[in-house]
């Protein structure tokens, strides 16, 4: 019902060329379009055959296969389709341009000149269109041919060839031209050539930046003519090494640019002892004083010998340089400081010994365009003192010592105008020079070794030349006379001006404008006090201070700086100390002071005692004491009315001596401990008077004593009131010193004798010490009277264990590892416990989440320390309680880590209270809510339990536990096994459990390291790790790779390990994982002619069939022919003849062959031909015979042993013979030789015995060899 019928027969479009099928009808018809020619009934195109005669004009028709189905060829003067076209012949004109006109079978046809082409020649053809001319040319087009016009650079008929530019060579000083389009380059880059601009012609000048150094010639490399004239440069000039520039050095130098000084001093050209010093471009010689036998040489090597110094003139210990000058050998003294002259004889050194002086009168002149120049030397220990004065007393220059400064001060016109110092210390006893110079400038210089810096200070000079001419004629030296007026009144000094001390001590090499100032200077009209020479006195140098003194060296005398408590000239007297509490007595001394003392007091003294409370000082007036000072735990106090409490820093009762000082001012008190300042105190207004009392010691009152701290015991020692000293007992007569009263004070300061009393235990002796005693100790004993044994020093514990002092004894400490229920140990009390237990520490590590850490019981007391949950829980039911006490840990604890738990008692001292936990001392504290007792019910008959619970179902600890305390008391794993200390404490937990405890917990965990190697899994066992390995590896640490090669699997092979395997590298021959296996090499075997393979080791072998033979049995072993031929054939070997005979095949053998196939070699030695025991050899078709040697023969058939001994005796006849002639001949020779020499030549017997005879004779004739004839 869904399909439409269609039979209709144009549904398949039938009629072709566009015809319409038409299917009205019965049949149906194609209705043709109306384009299309000769078509029949189905629309198809009939072609039309030349048997129509389609050609007109006679022309020749051609059937074809396809439209129009013919072809014309039609007459001359005719075209078209049909020849139906009549065409036009040759006219005039019809070819223009001189083309000549053909007629063709469609027409006349013109047959155009060269250069123009069209039907007619009308057009003319461009020859351009080709683009014939090159690079850029252009091209202009002409009849039959065209013309290049070319650019710049190019020429040729298509401008394809380039001009070369270079061949003028426009390029200068051989640099290389390269040719470019219209143009050229000329390639003179510097560094190559050394010149530039377009044509090289400028040379470059390389020396204008100076670039030789020391003087050094700059030479550029470009200047031809220097060549060959220095040795910096080849003797050729070459345009390649044109660039750049050499240096020529001036002697003594070297190097590119001359910047190597050369070491004249390396070819070691100083002699007799000389030092070569290297100077530019030169060297120096310092030749020595003079060497081991007193010679000195000299010149410029040291070569030379002067002789000016054999008998050495100079004097003080002048240095005697000797030279030569003009032929004559002279000689010259070099003076030491304070002497001059030629010989060193006149001295320059003066010495000043107090209100002395030295008067110069000179006329002053310029000296290098300087007013005035002066320089002198002094040596003094003075800090202030006048060095100099030069002028009057309006103008003049003076030159001092301030404080130990140098100090300058100018004055012009009664006006002062320049002050200069230098801040360096020259008042040490030590030689300083100083130079002071006037010109334009006033310089002061001091000239000192020690004056590093700042030792030159200078400033414009206010003094004009015409003042120096009149005021510089007088010069002062070290003071200034004595002046008196008119009347005879003394006055300050000659100018009646200030100045500083006059000068004590020694000046030398004094110039004044260069003029030397020497002893001979003295007279005593113009000096006083002045002597020739340093006569200095070194007091120091025996070191007259005792008692520490500081010894000061005056020049003229010495000054000992006393410490105190000494005093005196040498420091020898010491204040004697007064003695407090000698054998614990009582006693104090008091001062009544007698006059009012200065605003400022300063009270000090010197204290020495052990106590640490004491009495030490009080000031009292007739009202109250207003000032305290005592002793409070060893530290000094001090109280004054309206005031707190001062207490110092620092011990004084260590038996050492210490001062101690009050500065007391207005409204203050400053405590100090030697220079050490401890503090201060404000106080009301009051003031020391006369009449007030100072108390030492103590007070008259014993309980007004006590209340500081009671009397005193120990040592006093020069108190001073400001400069006034109070002395217990004075040193000298007629002393002054204030009124006072002693009360059990004596002098000295002697220690009470403490080892009377025998306080040292354990055999310790006893050794006195000021107010105290020291005990020699035993050994393994302390404390200060040897009551504390040192018990962790007898080594008591085991190497594994920690020993940790306690009260009267010692425990054992180290952590237990507990590895299950199997490791659960407890412990009891040995009943002598009296302490009050109220608190437990212990520290753990484990990752159980449920397990029991402590555990006892006493019913209906008892105690739970356990972990679940992970979370550490504490019960506890203790004393008169019916509560228990729970406690839950803020944080898990099954971590692996180590955790440290306090649990206390809140009120340690009640009977209940409430308990806290504290963990890993964290801020947060867990306290409990109700109160129990403490762990009193431990103390006796109860056990103990650490690592399990009796009669539970939970697993033992896994993990660690440290020591635990109870109370303070340890439950210890050591127990006092045989060869270890006993432990001496009374109250003890003992370990009853017999199975032994493991130790030494790690603090960590012990895979934290991450100790296992190759990934190798870490199991920690809390005082060690296992590593399990992965495949492949083995070890402590998975560290060692199994060798999977010791069993060496592979059977044929090398074998190679890897990780968690092995290869096996097979032999030739063999395969398999193991190389268990032949490889069956005659799989594809070459063996040939029905040869049979026989398998080996990594090849095979052929077992060749029939007459083949060869590895592969490709050759034959035989040589053969066939004959025959295909149903028949016969092989023969051996080269012999194969032939039909009769129709039968046979081989015809060659001789020494036999057998059917002639394969058979005859053996010729079957007859045993050879006789005498000949060696038969078979060959081919014959044989040979080896012969022994007495025989020969072809048979070995002759016997040569017949004929021997004929020949034998026939030789030594002859040899006879020969001898015999020889002979004879010899003694001729020798009578002729004899005569002849008897008439000249010599002869010695001892020469013919030394040489031996010239003739030797052998004793016998080697026969010939024998020969045998074979």
């Amino acid at each position: 019902s869904f399909c439409i019928g269609n039979d209709t027969e144009c549904f398949s479009n039938p009629c072709p060329n566009n015809s319409t099928c038409d299917d009205a009808g019965k049949d149906s018809t194609c209705h043709c379009s109306g384009t299309t020619e000769n078509v029949g009934e189905d629309c198809i195109k009939k072609l039309v055959s030349c048997s129509s005669k389609p050609c007109k004009r006679n022309g020749f028709c051609f059937d074809l296969d396809e439209e129009p189905g013919f072809l014309c060829r039609c007459p001359p003067g005719y075209g078209g389709k049909h020849c139906e076209i009549t065409f036009t012949s040759c006219v005039s004109g019809f070819c223009r341009h001189g083309g000549i006109c053909h007629e063709g079978t469609s027409g006349p046809f013109c047959d155009c000149p060269d250069g123009f082409i069209g039907k007619h020649c009308e057009t003319d053809f461009n020859e351009c269109a080709s683009n014939p001319c090159r690079n850029g040319a252009v091209c202009q087009d002409g009849i039959n041919g065209y013309s290049c016009f070319c650019v710049p650079g190019f020429q040729g008929r298509y401008c394809d060839r380039e001009v070369d530019e270079c061949v003028s060579n426009p390029c200068y000083n051989g640099a290389k031209c390269h040719n470019k389009v219209g143009s050229y380059i000329c390639d003179c880059l510097p560094e190559y050539f050394g010149f530039t601009g377009s044509q090289c012609e400028i040379d470059i000048n390389e020396c204008s930046s100076n670039p030789c150094l020391s003087t050094g010639e700059c030479v550029e490399r470009s200047w031809a003519s220097h060549y060959g004239k220095i040795p910096e440069l080849p003797s050729e000039f070459n345009y390649l090494q044109a660039t750049g520039y050499v240096c020529h050095c001036q002697p003594g130098y070297t190097g590119s640019r001359c910047e190597d000084d050369i070491d004249e001093c390396s070819s070691n050209p100083c002699r007799n002892g000389g030092m070569c010093e290297n100077i530019p471009g030169n060297y120096t010689c310092h030749c020595p004083p003079k060497d081991y036998q007193g010679i000195v040489y000299g010149g410029v090597d040291c070569r030379e010998i002067f002789l000016g110094c054999t008998q050495d003139k100079c004097q003080n210990n002048g240095i005697c340089i000797p030279y030569v000058q003009n032929g004559q050998h002279e000689f010259s003294c070099l003076c030491p400081s304070g002497y001059s002259g030629s010989l060193c004889d006149i001295m320059t050194t003066l010495s000043f010994e107090g209100n002395s002086f030295l008067w110069i009168t000179s006329t002053p002149g310029p000296i290098k365009d300087s007013l005035s120049n002066i320089a002198l030397s002094f040596q003094t220990v003075q800090p202030s003192a006048l060095l100099l004065l030069r002028g009057d007393k309006d103008t003049h220059v003076k030159l001092e010592l301030w404080n130990g400064y140098v100090s300058l001060s100018i004055q012009a016109n009664n006006q002062s105008k320049v002050l200069l110092h230098i801040s360096h210390n020259v008042s040490d006893g030590e030689w300083h020079s100083v130079e002071v110079t006037l010109a334009e400038a006033v310089t002061l210089t001091l000239r000192d070794d020690s004056c590093v810096e700042k030792c030159v200070n200078k400033t414009p000079s206010p003094i004009e030349r015409d003042q120096v001419m009149i005021a510089f004629q007088n010069t002062f030296l070290g003071g200034l006379p004595v002046g008196k007026t008119n009347d005879g009144a003394t006055l300050l000094n000659i100018y009646n001006m200030h100045s500083a001390p006059s000068f004590v001590g020694c000046l030398q090499d004094i110039e004044i404008d260069l003029n030397l100032i020497t002893s001979e200077n003295i007279s005593s009209g113009s000096s006083f006090n002045v002597k020739a020479g340093c006569d200095r006195k070194y007091w120091c140098e025996n070191h007259p201070c005792q008692n520490r003194g500081r010894c000061v060296n005056l020049w003229l005398s010495y000054q000992c700086d006393c410490y105190r408590p000494y005093e005196g000239l040498n420091c020898l007297r010491e204040y004697t100390p007064g003695r407090f509490g000698q054998d614990d007595s009582t006693g104090y001394a008091l001062f009544r002071l007698d006059n009012n003392p200065e605003e400022i007091v300063t009270l000090s003294m010197f204290v020495r005692t052990r106590r640490s409370f004491g009495f030490l000082l009080a000031l009292r007036n007739s009202t109250f004491q207003y000032l305290s000072v005592w002793l409070e735990h060893g530290r000094l106090a001090v109280l004054a009315p309206s005031s707190p409490k001062l207490l110092g820093r620092s011990l004084l009762n260590d038996g050492n001596i210490h001062l101690i000082s009050l500065k007391i001012i207005p409204n203050k008190i400053e405590l100090y401990q030697s220079s050490q300042n401890l503090g201060s105190l404000s106080t009301s207004t009051w003031k020391i008077q006369t009449g007030d009392i100072l108390y030492i010691g103590g007070l008259p009152d014993k309980k007004g004593t006590e209340v500081w701290g009671g009397y005193f015991k120990g040592c006093i020692q020069d108190i001073r009131l400001n400069s006034q000293k109070l002395e217990f007992f004075p040193i000298t007569k007629g002393n002054s010193t204030l009124n006072q009263t002693l009360v059990n004070v004596t002098p000295g300061c002697t220690g009470d004798n403490l080892c009377k009393y025998n306080p040292c235990h354990n055999g310790g002796v006893c050794y006195s010490i000021w107010d105290d005693f020291t005990c020699s100790c035993p050994p393994n004993t302390a404390g200060k009277a040897c009551e504390e044994v040192k018990w962790c020093e007898l080594s008591p514990c085991p190497p594994e264990f920690q020993c940790q002092l306690v009260s009267k004894g010692f425990e054992c400490i180290a952590s237990a590892v507990f590895s299950g229920r199997e490791s659960a140990i407890f412990f009891r009390s040995n009943g002598k416990i009296t302490r009050e237990l109220t608190n437990i520490t212990f520290g753990f590590r484990t990752r159980d989440s449920d397990v029991i850490l402590l555990y006892a019981e006493k019913e209906p007391e008892f105690i739970t320390i356990s972990i679940q949950n992970s979370r550490l829980i504490f019960q506890l039911q203790s004393g008169n309680s019916f509560y228990m006490l729970s406690l839950k840990s803020m944080q898990p604890v099954s971590d692996g880590m180590w955790h440290q738990v306090f649990l206390s008692m809140i009120e340690p001292l009640a009977q209940s209270s409430r308990w806290r936990m504290e963990v890993d001392d964290q801020t947060t504290i867990v306290t409990s809510a109700v109160a129990t007792g403490n762990l009193n019910f431990l103390r006796e008959e109860t056990n103990i339990y650490l690592g399990d619970k009796p009669f539970d179902n939970l697993d033992g600890l896994r993990g660690c536990l440290s020591s635990i305390e109870i109370g303070g008391i340890y439950l210890s794993y050591f127990e006092n096994a045989d060869g270890h200390t006993k432990k001496p404490q009374d109250e003890q937990f003992l370990k009853i459990s017999t199975n032994s405890v493991v130790t030494g917990c790690l603090q960590v965990d012990a895979c934290n390291s991450d100790p296992c190697w190759h990934d190798g899994d870490c199991e920690d066992f809390y005082n060690s790790y296992g590593c399990v390995c992965p495949i492949g590896w083995t070890g402590a640490h998975c560290e060692i790779n199994i060798d999977e090669c010791f069993s060496k699997p592979c059977v044929y092979g090398n074998c190679s390990d890897r990780i968690a395997g092995y290869t096996c590298k097979c032999n030739p021959g063999y395969t398999g994982v193991n190389c268990e296996t032949n490889i069956d090499d005659c799989e594809n075997h070459r063996c040939a002619n029905g040869a049979t393979c026989i398998d080996g080791i990594n090849g095979y072998s052929c077992l060749c069939f029939g007459n083949y033979t060869g590895k592969l049995c490709r050759q034959t072993r035989l040589p053969m022919t066939v004959c025959g031929n295909e149903r028949r054939n016969l092989t023969c070997y051996n080269h012999s003849n194969c032939t039909e005979l009769q129709g039968d095949l046979k081989c015809v053998c060659r001789p020494g062959f036999t057998g059917e196939w002639c394969e058979k070699d005859i053996n010729e030695c079957d007859s045993d031909p050879c006789l005498n025991g000949g060696l038969c050899q078979n060959l081919l078709n014959t044989f040979q015979c080896n012969c022994d040697g007495n025989f020969a023969g072809e048979r070995c058939e002759l016997d040569l042993t017949d004929n021997l001994i004929s020949d034998i005796f026939t030789a030594i006849g002859s040899i006879t013979l020969a001898v015999l002639l020889i002979l004879f001949l010899a003694v001729v020779a020798s009578f002729i030789a004899s005569n002849k020499r008897a008439n000249q030549g010599t002869y010695s017997p001892s020469r013919q015995e030394k040489e031996g005879s010239r003739v030797e004779m052998w004793n016998m004739v080697q026969p010939p060899p024998m020969e045998r004839l074979i």
